[in-house]
């Protein structure tokens, strides 16, 4: 394996024989055990910016294919609708 790197790595005495038991289990040395937890962990990790992202990438895509529906046109502010829709009624219960 190239580009590999020596650290030290203090475990707890049953952490050290658990992985060496599993590692003599599945026929692989205890350094490429844990390569592939300490990879796992980090990709658990940054699941949820990943998830993030993503949701940040569709609401992107949405915002293109409403814009592209609505050929260019923006999308109206909702709140701008709601206070003229006020406005508009409260004319009318006052009678103006």
């Amino acid at each position: 394996m190239a580009n590999l790197q020596r650290v030290n790595l203090m475990l707890a005495p049953q952490q050290r024989e658990a992985l060496e038991r599993l590692a003599q289990q599945k026929k692989r040395s205890v350094s490429e055990l844990v390569r592939e937890y300490i990879t796992a962990g980090l990709r658990e990790e940054n699941a949820p910016q990943r998830e993030r992202l993503q949701s940040l990438e569709n609401a992107r895509l949405l915002k293109e294919h409403i814009l592209k529906r609505r050929k260019g046109q923006p999308v109206t502010d909702i709140s701008q609708v709601i206070e003229q829709m006020r406005e508009e009624r409260g004319h009318e219960l006052l009678g103006h």
